[in-house]
């Protein structure tokens, strides 16, 4: 079933910052996240696993996301090599959790994904 998604805001209107909310959503299990957009050695940091470390490694782990039931984007933000995108996502049976996604690029192009950090945490 794919989530409902919300945005609260008209920032995700540039093409630099709809790229980096693709990118967010994947990570969130909606949507691919595609290859050639990593670099080899790239990694992912989470709150809630361990670091994956190389292409594959983080292919397979966004391939294991199971998408939460509804995702509201509250800030989607795109500067020099880096994007966030940040907000609320709601789990079956876990409630309400917030979230932010840091994506650093290697060029200001924003074509390869260097590093990926995400956070995200029950919402009180």
């Amino acid at each position: 079933m794919t989530p409902r998604v919300h945005r609260t805001s008209k920032s995700a209107q540039t093409r630099d910052a709809a790229h980096a909310e693709q990118i967010a959503l994947a990570l969130m299990g909606v949507g691919d996240l595609n290859a050639d957009q990593l670099v080899d050695a790239a990694t992912w940091d989470r709150s809630d696993a361990p670091c994956a470390v190389g292409r594959d490694v983080i292919l397979a782990a966004v391939s294991a996301i199971r998408p939460p039931v509804s995702i509201t984007i509250d800030q989607v933000i795109t500067h020099g090599k880096a994007g966030t995108v940040s907000g609320r996502l709601t789990r079956d049976g876990s409630g309400t959790h917030l979230f932010c996604h840091i994506i650093r690029f290697t060029t200001t192009k924003r074509n390869n994904i260097a590093q990926l950090v995400s956070f995200e945490h029950l919402e009180r």
